[in-house]
């Protein structure tokens, strides 16, 4: 069994968590305003994804530990200077289908990805109300998964820049990296 989170590791990993969860937000709501014209069934799904992280975004902040020593991590912040310009790659991502791609193949799995690797190691003795929410967002994004299909056969589109994507998000650690996922001691 997990020893569970410490106040610290609790402070650092929401703090992260929020940044990942807001600035997937944010992604993708302007990629979903570009799409409305040309792809109506990506810029709802798009749209969708970008509402319900920003839901999460705020159910996060009151997982905020409320200490004067955690102050420093009040505000969500982006974990590593690696992790926000591989963000801004992918933000500068061009077309609905790479932008799609980059939503449904490496935001999504990276943020649910990130929320199971916090139940696994959470403790239900302290960590109780953060796996809950980990195990809420995870599984509110792997039901948009399941919707999202392949709407206009777009599945391949802008493939190389997607994959550059991945690759330098794998590279930082993870959307959300594993070091802050996996409690210490």
């Amino acid at each position: 069994m997990s020893p569970g989170y410490t106040v610290a590791q609790t402070a650092r990993l929401v703090a992260a968590v929020r940044w990942a969860v807001g600035r997937s937000s944010d992604i993708v709501g302007e990629w979903a305003l570009g799409a409305a014209a040309g792809s109506p069934a990506i810029a709802v799904w798009m749209t969708v994804l970008s509402r319900r992280l920003a839901e999460h975004r705020e159910s996060l902040a009151s997982l905020q530990p409320d200490s004067v020593l955690m102050e420093p991590y009040r505000e969500a912040a982006p974990p590593d200077p690696s992790v926000q310009a591989a963000m801004e790659e992918m933000a500068a991502l061009r077309g609905d289908g790479a932008q799609f791609a980059a939503a449904r193949l490496v935001l999504v799995p990276q943020l649910a990805g990130a929320c199971d690797e916090v139940c696994a190691h959470a403790a239900p003795h302290c960590d109780a109300p953060l796996a809950r929410m980990a195990e809420t967002i995870s599984r509110d994004l792997n039901r948009l998964l399941e919707t999202a299909g392949d709407p206009g056969g777009l599945a391949d589109a802008g493939t190389d820049g997607v994959a550059r994507c991945q690759r330098r998000l794998e590279a930082a650690g993870g959307l959300v990296p594993r070091r802050l996922l996996r409690p210490e001691g």
